[in-house]
């Protein structure tokens, strides 16, 4: 029960914001609005815009909670058939007991103590029956051979039509009900004096009236899944034999029920961590309810030459925890997500509730760890990125295995939460999709796979405590390893095949076509060196394009860089050959960019007469 009652404390935190819905009150899709005056009197009536539709509106324990054909009205908006008396006068078949029920119900509340103007007047009007005769004469519908005619709203049919109400009294600046503070607060009076039985609450501990229907549309205004449910009679599913009812099991404050689900409704509205397919992960704070989605994609957008390490590592934890100051010992920090396990059950797969600073240090040291250098549109440079963690699952699981994408996502979320290891197998599904760019329609999206490959796998040898040279961002150009360097070595193949295509006619606008790098990639793993013989084969009439200042610097990097290797090992490569590929792409762009070059190397002086290439 514990985070019933964090939830119920971040409600009385946070219940000044207007978009915390009181207790008893739910949110609905409205497709008309009636309006009337002080004395009752119809004055006019409207459709909903669909973007204005959401309202919210008071419901009892089981209003909110009604489904089928069970009869249960709402307090006062309602559909047209419960709240129009004289809706059987134009449609036949109506179940006249809705609206009784409905009147009976709406005139106890505006009789009461608690009872206001407003209220009364709409209880005044619509206790006359004359709602469906005033809207066909405002022309909402028309009858034609005695059968009614109507418009779908919103596509919804005439039966089903939701209204709200707005009272216009002189002097009240707020004529609409269902933003009128005052009657949610006449009503949450009302509705909490009527409770009865009193048992004990399994999370204040206090003997209090409970509930035994609690909210659903947890995840959004459809959403029909409840947190809490006990409604098998037959006690086969729910009990299994063991109890004879719900309240054998536990009970529940009806109070504290409301509270604490509108919370968990109202974070994940606003500021919902995690959404893929059935399951919501949400992060918050009691003290700081605004934080940050902790698996975000973190862009840097500053000038590129600000960033460093330390200013890097910064930035992450004021991201993870706000703009606000750094949190006190006592702060803590609470992980949630739901799931619809059915369409009528929701499960919590993952709570947990961590100490603010532990939290933020955990998240920023995941960012920190799990981070390549980036291309940025903002920062026009190669910045510090940590991909997101929807991005890390699309990449390892894919789309269309839904159980194979939950299961990651739960594997994946304690490692950026509470700082465990990186599973090595991750890792390697990451490296297995990013060395075939034949996977990829579009070259920036194999690019950025590469880019997430390579950020997980800095990830685990930080995590096996490799060298601190194998640990960073940036090139290690006297890097000894030999997977590293024939990575360096294809990525100088491809840019020295990319720049004699931004030369000449070959390849689309960008210059981006398949390079002999990028077809032989997969291969050049497992075969090295016969697939490096093959690539610098094909290098030949792409070299023959470059001038002079091309020509040199390429085939000096070519040399350079064989120069280093055993050309007699014939075992395929480390998973380090793609940082080794990518780092040394990065640095031959960034460079290029620096020099004010209008394209890649070897573009420059292209009219200078070739040498013999006697390296080729």
């Amino acid at each position: 029960m514990s985070w019933l009652n964090d939830l119920y404390l971040t409600y009385e935190a946070c219940k000044s914001d207007p978009l915390l819905l009181p207790v008893a009150h739910l949110t609905q899709n409205a497709q008309l609005e009636v309006v009337l005056d002080e004395e009752g009197h119809f004055s006019r009536a409207s459709r909903v815009e669909k973007e204005d539709a959401v309202t919210v509106i008071p419901v009892t324990e089981d209003s909110g909670s009604r489904s089928g054909k069970a009869v249960f009205p709402h307090p006062l908006c309602d559909k047209l058939e419960y709240v129009a008396g004289d809706y059987g006068d134009f449609v036949a078949g109506s179940n006249a007991d809705k609206f009784v029920r409905y009147i009976e119900q709406l005139g106890a509340w505006a009789e009461s103590e608690h009872g206001l103007p407003q209220i009364r007047s709409v209880y005044e009007y619509l206790r006359e029956r004359r709602l469906m005769g005033d809207l066909q004469e405002a022309g909402f519908f028309t009858l034609e051979d005695g059968k009614l005619l109507a418009e779908k709203q919103q596509g919804v049919a005439l039966e089903n039509w939701f209204v709200r109400f707005a009272v216009e009294i002189q002097g009240r600046p707020e004529s609409r009900l269902y933003r009128d503070r005052q009657v949610f607060e006449s009503y949450v009076k009302y509705y909490l004096s009527r409770q009865g039985s009193r048992e004990l609450c399994y999370v204040c501990g206090g003997t209090v009236p409970c509930s035994e229907k609690h909210p659903a549309k947890i995840r959004n205004t459809a959403d029909k899944a409840k947190l809490i449910s006990a409604n098998d009679a037959s006690g086969v599913l729910t009990f299994k034999g063991r109890f004879y009812d719900s309240g054998q099991v536990a009970s529940v404050s009806y109070e504290i029920s409301q509270k604490a689900h509108s919370a968990l409704r109202w974070l994940i509205a606003r500021q919902a961590s995690l959404k893929m397919g059935e399951q919501v992960f949400v992060v918050w704070s009691i003290e700081n309810p605004d934080l940050p989605n902790p698996f975000f994609s973190s862009d840097w957008e500053e000038e590129p030459e600000i960033f460093t390490d330390a200013a890097y590592s910064d930035w992450i934890r004021k991201a993870v925890w706000g703009a606000r100051q750094a949190p006190k010992d006592r702060d803590g920090v609470m992980v949630m997500g739901v799931e619809a396990a059915t369409t009528g059950r929701l499960s919590v797969p993952f709570y947990q509730k961590y100490g603010a600073k532990q939290y933020i240090q955990n998240v920023a040291r995941w960012k920190t760890e799990t981070c390549w250098l980036n291309w940025s549109n903002e920062a026009q440079a190669f910045v510090p990125w940590s991909p997101s963690l929807i991005e890390i699952v699309k990449l390892v699981a894919g789309e269309k295995n839904a159980k194979l994408n939950k299961s990651m996502r739960e594997r994946m979320v304690p490692c950026v939460v509470e700082g465990r290891r990186l599973p090595y197998d991750i890792v390697l599904s990451a490296l297995g999709q990013a060395v075939n760019p034949w996977r990829y329609e579009k070259y920036g999206e194999w690019n950025r796979a590469v880019a997430i490959a390579c950020a997980l796998l800095r990830k685990w040898q930080i995590e096996r405590g490799d060298s601190k040279e194998e640990q960073g961002m940036g090139l290690h150009a006297e890097s000894t390893d030999r997977s590293y360097i024939f990575g360096q070595l294809l990525a100088t193949a491809e840019m020295l095949e990319r720049s004699a295509l931004a030369m000449g006619s070959g390849g689309n606008k960008e210059g981006f076509r398949n390079t002999a790098a990028e077809k032989y990639f997969v291969r050049f793993q497992r075969y090295p060196v016969e697939t490096w013989n093959t690539i610098r084969k094909q290098l030949q009439p792409y070299v023959m394009k470059l001038g002079n200042a091309g020509k040199r610097f390429y085939i000096n990097r070519i040399d350079e860089l064989t120069d280093r290797l055993d050309l007699e090992r014939k075992d395929k490569l480390e998973p380090t050959f793609l940082q080794g590929y990518s780092s040394q792409l990065i640095e031959y762009r960034s460079s290029s960019r620096k020099q004010g070059e209008t394209g890649d190397r070897g573009q420059a002086r292209n009219d200078d007469t070739a040498p013999e290439m006697t390296s080729f």
